[in-house]
């Protein structure tokens, strides 16, 4: 894997938007969605296989992306879990104790060449604070107990490359 402006190289996040559609069944889709608009339908068609454009949300640490790159790395050997009692661009669940999973996050981004500020304690959760790109693209994560897991909470800024 080549490391590059813009790419999250490493284990990598599942695909979790539209796949991509195969040239015969992106032919069938149109011919559907064209006979159905032919047909007076009031639906406007969107071209098969595009995203839908990733959004823009507020947060306590500023402008974040409504979701993560699909390549945006798995910190702390986790996996990629939705919580629904906060709003973040993703987060990631690792078997890992806090303190263990808040350091292997740290040196993981760092390899990945994030500037990496040394994680300030709270409690018993850490927060990290990265950039790269000369400073565009900020990233923080909360690093917490959750249940028998540790929750790694990402907030990805907009000036980071769009998912």
């Amino acid at each position: 894997m080549t490391s590059g402006r813009g790419r999250y190289p490493h284990k990598v996040l599942p695909h979790l938007g539209l796949r991509h559609t195969p040239p015969l069944l992106s032919l069938l889709a149109a011919s559907l969605l064209l006979l159905v608009a032919c047909g007076g339908g009031a639906a406007s068609p969107t071209p098969s296989g595009s995203l839908a454009p990733a959004t823009v949300i507020s947060s306590e640490y500023g402008r974040i992306w409504g979701r993560l790159p699909a390549d945006f790395p798995l910190l702390a050997e986790g996996s990629a879990e939705t919580r629904l009692d906060l709003l973040a661009s993703g987060s990631i669940f690792s078997r890992m104790g806090v303190e263990e999973a808040t350091r292997a996050a740290v040196d993981e981004l760092r390899r990945l060449a994030w500037e990496v500020a040394e994680p300030a304690p709270k409690g018993t959760r850490f927060k990290i604070s990265a950039t790269r790109d000369q400073g565009a693209c900020t990233a923080t994560m909360i690093v917490e107990p959750l249940g028998s897991r540790t929750s790694i909470v990402v907030y990805l800024g907009e000036g980071c490359p769009a998912p």
